[in-house]
């Protein structure tokens, strides 16, 4: 693109007026993105990767927080990240390839996939399963148990699937579902003769120059690879989620419960050359492409003006400007993804992450309304309710701990966390050595929510941690007195036997 049409695009893009006397320059922009970035990293939030592109010219790069909280290393072009339900889109392609190819026809019905098909899912169609109109529900039995479970064969995905009631009619209206992606997989399948994966580079990844994208035939490395963090966990190394399905895949097949609906893995140098090749027309052909950006089933709980429509593995709405936008975003709970695209303007945001938890997942889409109206500036993210736990001691010494719940108010809205956040921070700085810290959590949590026996156990266990006995022996009695109002009082056998113990040591002094 020329120098003066892509200065048109953003004048247009940002309202400018007068267009040429008033040129574009992506630094106000791109500075307001770092301090919004540097403002979340205060607040414990590990933005990752965040990508934003106009005219394929970057108008942002920005790389923060670790890949490695062990080494430290930093995240980079070719760093790995599990992209999540992002996979849908790929999937999507990939059949969108085989009905250029004649292969089958988006209204083709799944009996003529599946002889065992039950009757009442005989007619659905594969358009029907790419726009989650299908009737399937991952509610209702179809999509039992976890990602992380043992691996599933294609006749152990299916047999629930195909025993499981429909939430409504095929085609009658949008519900979310996996299920209905890995059975898209396992057409893919059938259809072609080939794995899935082996399928799916061959129509999809190899006319758009992917060599990094996959779940096991991809390039990768362990150095390459971002490990994944948890932050529910106060622990460290219970917060490090490892490289997750990576090494598993080394010898074991990916499960028929992730095939083709999330799981595959890619990198910020990879999604930039997907989402060029795709909108330059290198894997599907104008009217595929077009079909991907169209609004095709409205959501059930739209959220305008991004997304208002689902397409074919793809959210689609307009900006505020008009702008036709489509979207995606991915998540298995530790790392988070999110693509989002203006073909009008060649407008890409590409926002990955290896941490989810807190408030990460908005930022990509908080940068987009920074486009949108260059005087708003969005409250920073924050990194799950631990996190700001950990931040706010970084700052603050343990007399400080009255002011915690004012600051947590400040940035998540609730001045009284959930019980388990200070319960589980406060543990881990006893196990720490960290008594005062420890100590001043566990009493805060106490006296936060007074009628949680399990609390008082552990503000037990942390007094008779630091040698202040006769404080241990009233708070486990404490506990105890609580735990009789509990019909499952799971702390009270703890609570019984210290306290026996404590009473026998008192007794021999």
């Amino acid at each position: 693109m020329s120098f003066w049409k892509w200065l048109g695009v953003a004048c247009a893009l940002f309202g400018a007026a007068p267009c040429w006397s008033a040129p574009y320059a992506p630094a106000p922009l791109s500075a307001r993105i770092e301090a919004y970035v540097q403002a979340s990293m205060a607040e414990g939030a590990t933005p990752g990767i965040v990508w934003v592109y106009q005219g394929g010219v970057p108008v942002y790069q920005g790389s923060h927080g670790a890949s490695d909280r062990r080494s430290g290393a930093s995240f980079h072009e070719d760093a790995l990240f599990d992209i999540g339900s992002m996979t849908k889109q790929f999937t999507s392609a990939a059949v969108l390839r085989l009905a250029e190819e004649g292969v089958l026809a988006l209204d083709d019905p799944l009996e003529r996939f599946f002889a065992e098909a039950p009757e009442d899912k005989t007619g659905i169609t594969i358009h029907q399963l790419l726009t989650h109109s299908s009737g399937l529900s991952d509610e209702n039995g179809a999509f039992d148990g976890r990602d992380s479970d043992p691996y599933k064969s294609e006749a152990e995905f299916l047999a629930p699937l195909w025993a499981s009631p429909l939430n409504r009619s095929p085609g009658s209206d949008y519900e979310y579902s996996n299920a209905g992606y890995s059975l898209l997989a396992i057409v893919i399948e059938r259809v072609t003769g080939e794995g899935y994966e082996t399928a799916l580079r061959r129509l999809v990844l190899e006319p758009a120059g992917l060599t990094q994208t996959g779940y096991r035939l991809m390039d990768w490395s362990v150095q390459n690879a971002a490990r994944g963090y948890d932050d529910f966990h106060a622990d460290p190394d219970r917060a490090d989620r490892g490289l997750f399905y990576l090494e598993r895949w080394r010898t074991e097949p990916v499960s028929y419960r992730l095939l083709g609906n999330g799981g595959l893995h890619s990198t910020p140098a990879d999604m930039l050359r997907w989402m060029t090749a795709l909108h330059a027309g290198d894997v599907l052909n104008a009217d595929s492409l077009a079909l991907l950006q169209a609004p095709l089933v409205a959501l059930d709980d739209p959220y305008p003006p991004t997304f208002t429509h689902y397409s074919y593995g793809w959210g689609v709405g307009r900006r505020p400007s008009g702008e036709p936008w489509i979207s995606h975003s991915g998540s298995n709970g530790v790392f988070f993804v999110s693509v989002q695209y203006g073909p009008r303007t060649d407008t890409l945001i590409l926002h990955m992450t290896n941490t989810a938890r807190g408030t990460v997942g908005r930022m990509g889409y908080e940068v987009a309304r920074m486009m949108d109206d260059p005087r708003y500036e969005p409250d920073p993210v924050h990194g799950g309710p631990v996190r700001l736990v950990q931040t706010f001691m970084a700052d603050h010494t343990p007399e400080h701990i009255d002011l915690l719940p004012a600051y947590l108010a400040a940035r998540s809205g609730d001045p009284v966390p959930a019980a388990w956040v200070l319960n589980r921070t406060g543990l881990h700085q006893i196990e720490q050595g960290h008594a005062a810290w420890g100590l001043a959590l566990l009493e805060l949590n106490a006296a936060l929510h007074p009628e949680e026996g399990n609390l008082q156990d552990s503000l037990a266990y942390a007094y008779e941690q630091t040698g202040r006995l006769e404080r241990a022996r009233r708070h486990y009695r404490q506990a105890l007195t609580l735990g009789q109002s509990t019909e499952d009082c799971y702390w009270c056998s703890n609570a019984q036997a210290a306290l026996d113990r404590l009473v026998q040591v008192a007794s021999s002094e």
